[in-house]
């Protein structure tokens, strides 16, 4: 009698043959692998709708100028030789011939047509139109190449409605990487940096109890890091392009950033730099990532450290109102004849050592609470409060 013998799938078959947990991490790493692929083929797709529709038009109007600027010219050189003849008129013809002329040329060059050489450069070819889908895919857009036609216009807008959240979820993704490779970084050296931080915080526990210090280095070191990844990013664009540091840095920092002003665009027109180009995409999209995971950890950092101060606030607040009844105790007690086996005197005095603690420059915000005007000192006088507005922001 034949026996059945159920069909197993290929993730029943991958964990006999290799075990459950590889087939988790193998599923995990598909995963990322699919993100990526995905995101690379649409942009590599849209890259070539977007030649295919705007090659063409472009080309079209770059051989009509060409043409324009080639038959103006020798239109103006035979006029000056012919109205050469003509002294009466001469002033007035040559003038006109001039005027036509220099309008074909400023229409030959706002269409990026070489006067001199009377040659051109194709801005969508498909290098040009892979590194235009990334910018429209980042937002950044630098706005020195854009569509112009009805049709590319249109599918601009249709592209960027769908690509611009898949590439934020493939950014993110690329921020989960980048925490798991801190956390394992962390848990494999633990042993050597906790005894550091631990000897840190032990020296900077008496000026700053509420560990405010420890989120400002925090922050710093991610600010820091970030400095570091603007600066390698600038130092690769200096090999390839004729910029200075500071302007490659400057570039890198517009780009992180999305603001994308376009005064500073790599140089890729040319076929020969599909490298470079792929070079940039790659670290556009790994720079936005990082650099939103550093600005979101400093504002994490700062957010923790506002409220932290708030909560020192109120417990100053507090010690205030403790103060203030104690002195009233005291005086309650000097009218009735009563004794209390209370040192109202040396408690205010503690009290006041506390805030005097606090005013040495580890606790900014604080500033504005004077110990010789609190509210023990005298009376009507109140503690002003210092707001403090903190922009979140999101790339």
């Amino acid at each position: 009698m034949d026996t059945f013998c159920p069909k197993l799938n290929i993730s029943e078959k991958l964990e006999q043959y290799i075990g459950p947990k590889n087939v988790t991490k193998l599923r995990t790493i598909v995963g990322h692998v699919g993100l990526y692929v995905s995101l690379i083929v649409y942009t590599a797709v849209g890259a070539w709708i977007f030649q295919v529709i705007e090659h063409p038009n472009e080309l079209d109007i770059l051989t009509t100028y060409q043409a324009l600027l080639i038959s103006k010219r020798e239109i103006f050189l035979r006029s000056v030789w012919n109205e050469s003849q003509n002294s009466v008129n001469y002033r007035e013809k040559i003038d006109e011939y001039l005027c036509d002329y220099e309008e074909v040329v400023e229409e030959a060059i706002g269409h990026g047509i070489n006067v001199v050489s009377q040659d051109f450069h194709i801005n969508w070819n498909y290098i040009q139109s892979v590194f235009f889908s990334t910018t429209i895919l980042t937002t950044i857009g630098y706005g020195n190449i854009a569509p112009v036609t009805f049709l590319g216009r249109l599918f601009c807008i249709i592209f960027a409605i769908i690509g611009i959240p898949f590439t934020l979820s493939v950014i993110a993704d690329v921020g989960q990487l980048f925490a798991t490779m801190l956390s394992t970084v962390w848990n494999k050296y633990k042993d050597k940096i906790q005894p550091i931080i631990d000897k840190i915080k032990k020296e900077k526990a008496d000026d700053d109890d509420m560990g405010i210090g420890g989120n400002m280095y925090t922050a710093l070191a991610a600010f820091v890091c970030l400095i570091l990844f603007l600066s390698f990013g600038a130092f690769l664009f200096t090999l390839w392009e004729d910029w200075t540091f500071f302007d490659a840095f400057y570039f890198c920092f517009i780009t992180m950033t999305t603001i994308g002003f376009g005064d500073i665009v790599p140089d890729i027109k040319i076929g020969e730099k599909t490298a470079y180009m792929l070079v940039c995409t790659i670290y556009i999209l790994v720079g936005m990532a990082f650099t939103t995971t550093a600005i979101e950890l400093l504002r994490r950092q700062y957010a923790e450290s506002w409220k932290k101060m708030q909560e020192l606030r109120a417990q100053i607040q507090a010690q205030l109102k403790l103060a203030d009844t104690l002195r009233k105790l005291g005086e309650h007690a000097d009218k009735n004849n009563l004794e209390l086996d209370v040192d109202i005197a040396g408690d205010l005095a503690a009290l006041k050592d506390n805030l005097a603690k606090f005013k040495k420059g580890k606790m900014k915000g604080l500033e504005d609470i004077d110990i010789n005007e609190l509210d023990w000192v005298e009376k009507n006088r109140k503690v002003r409060a210092v707001t403090i507005f903190i922009y979140e922001t999101s790339l």
